[in-house]
């Protein structure tokens, strides 16, 4: 039968004065790459589900009622408060940076994270349609409710894409299940339910 047990560095004895041409060279450097690779993937995995959390929660704490917003209001929340989040902590950082030395990782990365946003901001930037009333009241009742956005959560939301230089132009990127729900209070109701049973559970886990 074939050995499918992952070798680690603690099984591997010997590790002293290997040569780099053996074989068990070769074995140690296979356990490295792995290390490598599964910690690459365990990052990029939760910084894919924090960016996919991120957003609907942003937004959602900028909600001030439960009135859905016009298209104007919502592309001001992009441009006024969420693509500006970062600019006095960008601008703090710089003011700090001393003369010919390399920017902070910090400043780096929030530089980056600007450039990409903006970039999809001239593109088409995915938001929750907070123009659909039905949406903002099932946002803004999880807001008031304390309620931890989640995966399943999201999948709710109706999402679109709206660019800076088409102000009229508003694209469906997800429908969401709103109409499957059959949201109008009742719906919102079950919504508001499901979310309270989901945090009940997770307390019960942890």
């Amino acid at each position: 039968m074939p050995n499918n047990r992952k070798s680690t560095l603690k099984k591997i004895g010997g590790r002293d004065g290997v040569h780099p041409g053996s074989r068990k060279a070769a074995q140690i450097n296979r356990v490295h790459l792995r290390t490598v690779k599964l910690k690459s993937q365990k990052r990029e995995h939760k910084d894919l589900r924090t960016g996919k959390m991120f957003r609907p929660q942003f937004f959602m704490h900028t909600l001030e009622g439960p009135e859905g917003l016009t298209l104007a209001q919502l592309r001001a929340l992009v441009t006024d408060v969420f693509l500006a989040r970062n600019d006095e902590r960008i601008e703090e950082l710089m003011s700090e940076r001393r003369a010919g030395r390399p920017k902070a990782t910090e400043l780096v990365d929030l530089e980056e994270l600007r450039r990409v946003e903006n970039a999809e901001w001239e593109s088409g930037f995915e938001v929750p349609n907070l123009t659909d009333a039905r949406a903002t009241r099932l946002m803004y009742g999880w807001l008031e409710n304390g309620t931890r956005i989640k995966s399943a959560h999201i999948d709710l939301l109706p999402m679109i894409r709206i660019a800076k230089d088409s102000p009229e132009v508003v694209v469906v990127s997800r429908k969401g299940k709103l109409d499957v729900m059959g949201l109008g209070e009742a719906g919102e109701a079950a919504a508001a339910d499901m979310a309270v049973e989901e945090d009940e559970e997770e307390v019960m886990q942890e």
